[in-house]
């Protein structure tokens, strides 16, 4: 009674939906990575319809060239929301990082909707006859250019520098669940299971950059608590040095200027240790003022950057008009330590810097 349902579509207008809604309730994604994720799954949905309606054509719809006709139109527009589900998310997530590989992904993508649209009137991919659908040679040259787009989109996402190992596991398993839709579409003709792994690659997705967004602070843009934590659970020896650092001031920030200054202020200094430190290890925000370093360089190196940026004694004017101020630690490990002595021999050697700094500007007011 119900054969010309296609319940696989229904599944994946379903996972459209859940993702979508995780999305809009998601605070810790950038605004256009929200808009690429929405984007994508209007893209997919549109594309379940319509491969519903083929279903709903095959089974109504007498054989005749007409239907034919009918038939490929529907499956032109359906592989159409292919290229347009990763173009959604594609511009969007790569606006900031425009390189010569990004615009060869978008030229994939712009390639296969124009050939998707004169398959309509001429085959170049596919074609039908007797209600069946046929591939024509050039059919698996789509299969391979609309792969390159999306491996293309994968490996933006893999190269972010805070994806872990287990953002890494998850994207594989994305790019190999597209992979094996693909084959079975070309192999075995089975567009169900092509269908339900772009479903399935985009909750994947969504997961992945969930993830890796949950480890990212909104204000500094550096890798946050959530991230921090799960680095030292694995870090083992792989590091040398600790630096911790406190910012001085906030607080006068937030009461006198407001929170919102307050932020601008976390978010200059951040920057400006940030583009210091590039290259000598990662950088985590781990509270309102606090900072950590996690580093494979040695002390005096690593002080030296510190106190040139004290010295310059104003943040970068890129980021902002704020005076530079914190105070820090730095701690080498030893052959026996573990992390948490490291940090804890920073952290005091934190507190020390602190309390002479502020002995120094107590000494160097002078009474009015």
């Amino acid at each position: 009674m119900f054969d010309w349902l296609e319940f696989s579509d229904i599944i994946g207008i379903l996972i459209v939906i859940y993702v979508s809604v995780l999305t809009l309730n998601n605070s810790y994604l950038r605004k256009d990575i929200r808009v690429g994720i929405i984007g994508t799954g209007i893209a997919l949905a549109i594309l379940y319809i319509f491969d519903m309606l083929w279903y709903i054509c095959v089974y109504f719809l007498p054989v005749s060239e007409k239907t034919d006709f009918i038939l490929n139109l529907i499956t032109c527009i359906i592989y159409l929301m292919v290229p347009a589900a990763l173009s959604t998310f594609f511009i969007v997530y790569t606006l900031r990082k425009r390189t010569i590989r990004h615009n060869l992904g978008l030229l994939f993508i712009f390639i296969l909707m124009i050939a998707d649209i004169v398959n309509i009137f001429r085959p170049i991919f596919f074609y039908h006859k007797d209600s069946y659908m046929h591939y024509v040679p050039w059919g698996f040259g789509m299969h391979i250019v609309c792969y390159l787009a999306f491996v293309i989109l994968l490996w933006d996402m893999i190269r972010t520098k805070f994806f872990d190992y287990e953002d890494m596991f998850l994207a594989t398993f994305v790019g190999v669940t597209m992979f094996i839709g693909f084959l079975a579409s070309w192999i075995n003709y089975d567009l169900k299971t092509l269908w339900i792994s772009l479903g399935l690659s985009y909750l994947l997705m969504y997961l992945a950059l969930s993830a890796l967004y949950n480890k990212v602070d909104v204000i500094t843009e550096l890798p946050n608590r959530n991230a921090y934590a799960r680095a030292i659970s694995r870090i083992k020896d792989n590091y040398n040095t600790i630096v911790l650092i406190d910012l001085n001031g906030l607080k006068k920030f937030n009461d006198t200027m407001g929170h919102h200054v307050g932020d601008q202020y976390i978010f200059a200094t951040a920057k400006t240790l940030s583009d210091a430190f590039k290259g000598m290890g990662m950088l985590y925000r781990i509270g309102g003022d606090e900072f950590i370093l996690i580093s494979k360089n040695t002390k005096p190196v690593l002080k030296g950057i510190v106190d040139s940026v004290l010295h310059k004694g104003k943040c970068d004017e890129q980021y902002g008009d704020f005076k530079i101020d914190f105070a820090y630690g730095i701690a080498e490990r030893l052959e026996s330590d573990k992390i948490g002595d490291v940090v804890g021999r920073a952290d005091q050697l934190m507190y020390v810097h602190k309390k002479k700094s502020k002995e120094e500007a107590a000494q160097n007011v002078t009474p009015g």
